[in-house]
């Protein structure tokens, strides 16, 4: 098929709140990351997309790439539905593999039955080296439903890997009785595929671990020698389709079932689900997650709604620990930087402030905590008093929360996230923060990722405060760069 229309760019309005370096729609809707490919050198990014309006909708397939991991060019649509085809109500999440040259693309295709949206799996393949025309296989679906047992409505998000001689899919799925299952299928030639079963549900999982849902969604397995990740997103049990958060289980696919070793929630939100993984010329493999946050009001002019992150590069630690830090290329972005430091933080004193340098910045700091009970870093746009984000750190435990003030409510997402952080060598906290506009990543101690959302509000300078409660502590340094896109 040919490659639909790019939408028009977005309204001309002052908008304090759209990212200048984070992948961001050019209008319009935008949600899940799909497939992630590279090709010649080129990183390949699709993303959900409703281009007719900045909500939730028919969904089609974004297309943007970049040569360096920090700067993005859009293009036309990859994927459309089709009204009489069997993604009728939307192109859905999926992902890319090379096969003998060409790029076969798979994806949920989603049909209206009364108010139930069915789902199956389709492809569609691509031969030219842009990747700018595609082709949907004229035997779509592929798969026409799911198992017994599997909800017709919870089935979607197929990730595609070589699997030996043959090929491997992974599908995110819903049990009858509101059970999380990633299913296995199996094929020899990309296009007829056999259920293998599930290979992990929510019953395999010590119920511990965080990873309860009545579904899980957009499975991605990542190799790292003799161990494999598997990472899911997990549908919240409250009433209504909420995105909670991500799961990583670490442990062995074996030819019929995942053994878990260690599992353990990844990255921290609030503001984070749906993550799209791919390995590099490199062997790294980097993920891209998306940004949930509310569509505008009605009587807002802006005319985007939902970013992807940053590059993120996935690694496993001391202990099968899976850590997220954020990819190096990103320091290209840095100008003309100030150092800061080292300050003594007393509790009671009044807390020690640093100016932003701009819409678009980068903060690094380390604290140690001598005998503090709690440090406190705030980031500030106005009242020190109500402060747009509170980073709370408990080194006795090496307990970390991050809350943002305000509720960004689409599907009812909590305000506040927090991790125990990885064990380490000492116990200073090391803070990187790269705010954009309306997006805050925060990357502790080179191992977890925070993403936050920031509330909506009449731009103003913004400085960053440090405080120590219960004891004193010891900010070694503080530096911080303006971000510019390259």
């Amino acid at each position: 098929m040919p490659p639909a229309a790019t939408p028009p760019g977005p309204r001309r309005h002052e908008d304090h709140e759209r990212p200048r370096l984070h992948l961001t729609p050019p209008v319009n809707w935008m949600n899940d990351p799909n497939g992630l490919l590279l090709v010649g050198g080129r990183l390949h990014v699709t993303y959900q997309h409703n281009p007719d309006e900045p909500h939730w909708g028919r969904m089609h397939w974004g297309h943007a790439v970049s040569d360096d991991l920090v700067t993005w060019r859009h293009l036309p649509l990859a994927l459309s539905p089709e009204d009489d085809g069997p993604d009728a109500f939307g192109c859905w999440s999926g992902s890319m593999v090379v096969d003998r040259g060409a790029v076969a693309l798979f994806y949920t295709g989603v049909r209206l039955d009364g108010a139930l949206r069915r789902q199956t799996i389709c492809r569609a393949t691509s031969t030219d080296d842009g990747l700018l025309s595609w082709s949907k296989d004229p035997g779509n679906p592929l798969i026409a439903g799911p198992p017994p047992g599997i909800e017709p409505d919870l089935f979607r998000d197929p990730f595609v890997w070589r699997d030996g001689a043959g090929w491997g899919m992974l599908v995110g799925a819903g049990s009858s009785d509101g059970r999380g299952t990633v299913l296995r299928y199996a094929s020899g030639d990309l296009r007829a595929w056999s259920c293998v079963g599930p290979v992990l549900t929510v019953d395999d999982v010590d119920p511990s671990a965080g990873a309860d849902g009545p579904m899980w969604e957009c499975p991605q397995l990542l190799r790292f020698g003799d161990t494999d990740v598997l990472i899911v997103s997990v549908l919240d049990r409250m009433p209504g389709i909420r995105p909670s958060h991500v799961m990583a289980f670490v442990g062995h696919l074996d030819d019929d079932r995942f053994r878990v070793d260690h599992a353990q929630q990844l990255g921290m939100g609030p503001d984070f689900y749906a993550p799209a993984t791919v390995t590099l010329a490199d062997d790294r493999h980097l993920l891209l997650g998306w940004i949930p946050e509310d569509p505008p009001a009605a009587t807002s002019a802006r005319a985007w709604a939902g970013s992807l992150t940053l590059p993120r590069i996935v690694s496993i630690g001391a202990g099968g620990h899976v850590s997220l830090g954020l990819a190096a290329e990103l320091t290209s972005l840095r100008r003309d930087g100030t150092r800061m430091g080292p300050h003594d933080l007393v509790a009671g004193a009044a807390p020690w402030s640093v100016a932003t340098p701009g819409k678009s910045f980068e903060l690094t700091a380390t604290v140690e905590p001598r005998d503090a009970t709690e440090i406190v870093v705030d980031l500030v746009d106005g009242d020190p008093a109500d402060p747009e984000v509170r980073v709370a750190y408990l080194p006795g435990d090496r307990r970390l929360s991050v809350a943002r003030r305000g509720i960004v409510s689409v599907a009812g997402r909590s305000a506040m996230t927090a991790a125990t952080l990885a064990p380490a060598d000492g116990n200073d906290l090391r803070l990187r923060f790269i705010v954009d506009a309306s997006i805050l990543e925060i990357e502790t101690n080179a191992d977890t990722m925070a993403t936050v959302r920031l509330p909506s509000r009449a731009p103003a300078p913004r400085t960053v405060t440090f405080e120590s409660v219960g004891g004193s502590a010891r900010l070694v340094s503080v530096e911080t760069w303006p971000l510019e896109p390259r």
